[in-house]
């Protein structure tokens, strides 16, 4: 293959692609919107989606590509094909760009495979970016979801109950930095307990592949119940820890008090 291979990332990612042959959307815009006596007969180049490229971004590359007048010098077909992102409902996300996983493909009965998906819009990349590699707590986020969307799309029983999800334990392991690149998300579902239709349990040994290594590794189990039962948990744990605050708040303001008493004797 004489074709030239370049992969793109979000702008987010810049500090990635230093001494590599990789660039950013806006540095792909600007080479789609050159004159093509500019770029002259340059290898065609074969353009690989990376991480932090959304829908959108990727709608509007394909939009500038199609009105360009040196689009032969590029290839575009891996853009076309890409894996589905999980949907809102299974992903227990509000906003499409916070989901960062794919639609799940199961590979035996207890063992699911996902694409990573990052959009360099999510939530989770607003702050605290730094240096080249994907932030572990996206990384964390994106092994959560994909338990979830995994448990919608595979392990919930047929049921009239609206359930809600609780997290019990979560502990992971780090053995690589993870890059803006392809990744593939493994999870092996070690418990599922469904007998009981008003609890529900739940627990995966998760795993981020990344260029034929793991790259973190993660642990987690968590159950579902019934919202309306779970919602008075919750109104009842709430106002037992509000009175408690408000008892230390009265008890540190009756210490001042006292304390101030004594000074001004």
């Amino acid at each position: 293959m004489n074709d030239r291979i370049l992969l793109v990332v979000g702008d987010k990612f810049t500090p990635y692609i230093a001494q590599k042959e990789a660039i950013t959307v806006s540095q792909l815009h600007g080479l789609l919107s050159l004159p093509v006596h500019i770029l002259g007969n340059q290898e065609r180049t074969v353009l690989v989606p990376g991480q932090g490229i959304g829908e959108l971004s990727r709608e509007r590359l394909l939009a500038a590509a199609s009105q360009s007048s040196n689009v032969s010098g590029f290839d575009f077909s891996l853009w076309h094909n890409l894996p589905v992102r999980a949907s809102t409902a299974m992903s227990h996300k509000a906003e499409v760009c916070n989901i960062l996983v794919s639609m799940p493909r199961p590979v035996s009965a207890t063992e699911y495979e996902l694409a990573l998906m990052i959009d360099e819009d999510c939530e989770l990349m607003q702050d605290h970016l730094s240096g080249q590699h994907v932030q572990g707590m996206v990384i964390i986020e994106a092994a959560r979801q994909a338990m979830l969307v995994v448990t919608e799309a595979y392990l919930m029983p047929k049921s009239v109950i609206d359930y809600s999800f609780v997290f019990n334990a979560l502990s992971v392991a780090y053995s690589h930095y993870a890059f803006p690149v392809n990744a593939t998300i493994r999870t092996h579902i070690t418990e599922c307990s469904v007998d009981n239709p008003k609890f529900l349990k739940f627990a995966a040994v998760t795993s981020v592949e990344q260029s034929g290594r793991t790259v973190a590794e993660f642990t987690m189990s968590f159950s579902a119940m019934e919202k309306a039962r779970l919602v008075k948990q919750e109104r009842m744990q709430s106002v037992k820890t509000h009175r408690q605050f408000v008892a230390a708040i009265a008890a540190e303001l009756e210490q001042a008090e006292i304390l101030a008493g004594h000074t001004s004797l």
